[in-house]
């Protein structure tokens, strides 16, 4: 399935980001420097850290679907 880019309409390449061996989080820059730098800090947004998304190699935006996690 092709997939174009909604910031400069080019085509989206189909890939992952890996966490490491942690989780995948989410994380505003509000949040306390506790919640931001330990294990139990951010909201998580996947228990895997390998999240499937796409990116923009013209524009260098990366786009997840966090319904599909």
């Amino acid at each position: 399935m092709d997939l174009n880019c909604p910031y400069c309409n080019n085509e989206l390449i189909e890939g992952f980001i890996r966490g490491g061996r942690y989780t995948f989080k989410w994380y505003t820059e509000n949040m306390s420097f506790i919640a931001k730098h330990t294990e139990f800090g951010g909201e998580i947004i996947s228990e895997n850290p390998k999240v499937k998304c796409y990116r923009c190699k013209s524009c260098n935006k990366i786009i997840i679907d966090i319904d599909g996690l």
